[in-house]
């Protein structure tokens, strides 16, 4: 039965087995994005993403195609059979290139900061080994270590995951939102910056 037809007759709401939205969270864990992160890139919400993976709502043959063309995946999933492959070969040749140019990201703009290694480990409270092996791109960089840059050194995740030089600086992350939410006075000025934006 194609994955369209097990979708509309819900077989996968009651297997009583891996069902279809355990399976994308199995995925998005392997993945190592948060479930903001997962939910942008597939273009859907993040209320709707955990609608689905707590199986309150029954993810459609438009989500599952949206998660199989953003990360490249086996064209059967999340029916696989046993032995194939989760990803096709393009993909996993590209990981290997959005992980070799994190890194060397990080070191480009650490090094033009004048930050050591062992420093930059220290400050953002991350481990040493960990950020060797994600400089040289022998290992992924996650959005969770991204993140611990960010808030650290106030360089964007956007910046190092993904090249987007629009958000490099001053980034509005976790660390910014959370200023903002206690700091009535910074966020009635960026109000009224906006209003001058759309005069």
């Amino acid at each position: 039965m194609s994955i369209k037809k097990r979708v509309e007759n819900k077989e996968i709401e009651h297997s009583p087995d891996n069902t279809v939205c355990e399976t994308i969270v199995l995925l998005r864990n392997r993945l190592q994005l948060s479930k903001a992160d997962f939910a942008k890139r597939i273009g859907y919400s993040l209320a709707h993403l955990r609608r689905v993976e707590k199986g309150e709502s029954l993810p459609t043959m438009e989500m599952i195609e949206s998660i199989i063309k953003e990360f490249q995946l086996n064209p059967t999933w999340p029916f696989l059979d046993e032995g194939e492959d989760l990803f096709t070969e393009t993909s996993r040749l590209q990981a290997d290139e959005v992980s070799s140019s994190a890194g060397s990201r990080l070191v480009q703009w650490r090094k033009g900061k004048g930050i050591q290694q062992k420093e930059l480990a220290a400050i953002a409270g991350i481990s040493l080994p960990n950020l060797v092996e994600v400089e040289f791109g022998r290992r992924r960089m996650t959005t969770r270590f991204a993140k611990k840059i960010e808030d650290a050194c106030a360089i964007s995740a956007s910046w190092l995951l993904y090249g987007d030089e629009q958000s490099k600086e001053n980034p509005c992350g976790d660390k910014m939102i959370e200023f903002l939410r206690k700091t009535p006075e910074a966020r009635k000025l960026v109000w009224e910056m906006m209003e001058r934006e759309d005069d």
